[in-house]
């Protein structure tokens, strides 16, 4: 087994950030955290396991920020118990090629796509499942951080050629559906729990406040619920080019991070704008939703105050640092804050799916266009270049880069 994972070691997190400041290439250097090895293929722990070879894995921003150490030692999640080992890459699709005994409903030739961390109650083959479990959103489990028996943690992930997990945590691909396609699976599964999070209703203004993947699939998400009559949907984008995208997937208008954002929120919604001491600048009126998927101080901040009274702010970025938050607008405009992790289960024209199950069907009915987001592949063994293209979007254009691993 060749995989690629961040060995969790304080002393080398700590040195490293230091290094980090100084040359960037001290992250990929002896004293990281960061460690691509050879090594022997471990065996099945248990008969409801299986061995999965690595198709193609695309890179994510919670990926980017574990590589290069960008989480804050006193935030929530930190205070959780960890693994010693962080084995990167789930935007993954690959080929069963192992199964236990007890497996069913996967066999040896499967393509499969990874549902979850391998840490939550039917991962672990509980009969008695949490409230979150039992509801399909296996991401928020109660018992995450309960202790593991001796040997039954997952061991690889989608950098590297191949891993070992519990058959629960993977879902079939459909025949139909291209690897190219199937990568998308798991970000357009957290893009449509966030559309569930808050469901737009006719006519109303909604902002998609960053345009990265999971921003284009989110655009995509929204047209697909069909409102009528439709949603108006505003993208704000870092770059021109993405801003030509987002329209091109369905965002009815764009504006820029270095645009006047007041002003362009005043001016597609009808808010008022009024300014106060020092530049302290405020809306009365605004979005009636803002998918929030950058997550840091400012955009937060922004969004709170570009939301109208009574209306939602669902925050779906990631950034595990703290940061100074003006909460007023929750009190003073009763603005709804609301978390949105993962993916789950939904109810859609009847039935219950997971976000995943409906991702993949989107994307075979075409509603969901994948393929021209991947801009970038590399091999394996260029991973220090690829995480430099993921990570410089100026540069490189780049909104999905993926390891091919055929």
């Amino acid at each position: 087994m060749k995989t690629l994972f961040l060995e969790v070691s304080v002393p080398r997190i700590v040195l490293t950030r230091f290094l980090g400041r100084l040359f960037p290439a001290a992250y990929f250097g002896p004293t990281s955290p960061l460690r691509l090895v050879r090594q022997p293929d471990p065996p099945l722990p248990a008969p409801d396991w299986v061995r999965v070879r690595n198709r193609l894995c695309g890179i994510c921003g919670s990926d980017l920020h574990q590589l290069f150490l960008d989480v804050g030692l006193d935030v929530a999640p930190a205070a959780l118990p960890s693994h010693q080992r962080i084995y990167l890459g789930h935007e993954m699709v690959g080929t069963v090629t192992e199964a236990g005994a007890a497996v069913a409903g996967l066999q040896v030739g499967d393509r499969v796509v990874r549902w979850g961390r391998a840490d939550d109650c039917l991962a672990r083959g509980y009969a008695d499942l949490c409230p979150a479990c039992a509801r399909g959103h296996r991401v928020l489990c109660e018992r995450a951080s309960d202790p593991r028996p001796q040997g039954h943690h997952p061991i690889g992930g989608g950098f590297g050629d191949s891993f070992i997990t519990p058959a629960s945590t993977l879902l079939p691909v459909p025949d139909g559906l291209a690897d190219e396609q199937a990568i998308f699976a798991e970000p357009a599964a957290v893009a449509i729990h966030a559309a569930w999070r808050r469901v737009p209703k006719a006519s109303e203004h909604v902002l998609v406040l960053g345009c990265g993947t999971i921003g284009f699939l989110l655009i995509q998400v929204l047209r697909a619920l069909r409102v009528q009559p439709a949603c108006e949907i505003t993208a704000l984008a870092q770059f021109p080019w993405q801003a030509d995208m987002a329209r091109a997937y369905g965002a009815d208008h764009t504006f820029l991070t270095g645009d006047d954002g007041y002003a362009q929120v005043a001016r597609h919604t009808g808010a008022r704008l009024y300014e106060g001491r020092a530049g302290n600048r405020m809306l009365l009126g605004g979005y009636d939703v803002v998918y929030e998927l950058v997550g840091i101080e400012r955009t937060l901040n922004d969004a709170l105050r570009w939301t109208r009274a009574g209306g939602t702010v669902v925050l779906v970025g990631v950034n595990l640092h703290r940061i100074k938050l003006d909460v007023t607008p929750v009190w003073y405009q009763e603005v709804n804050l609301i978390g949105a992790v993962g993916h789950d289960v939904v109810t859609w024209q009847g039935a219950p799916l997971s976000t995943f199950e409906l991702a993949m069907q989107w994307m075979q009915t075409g509603q969901l266009r994948c393929n021209e987001l991947l801009t970038h592949r590399f091999p394996l063994a260029a991973y220090q270049e690829a995480f430099a293209v993921a990570l410089d979007k100026r540069r490189y254009r780049s909104v999905k880069v993926a390891f091919d691993l055929r």
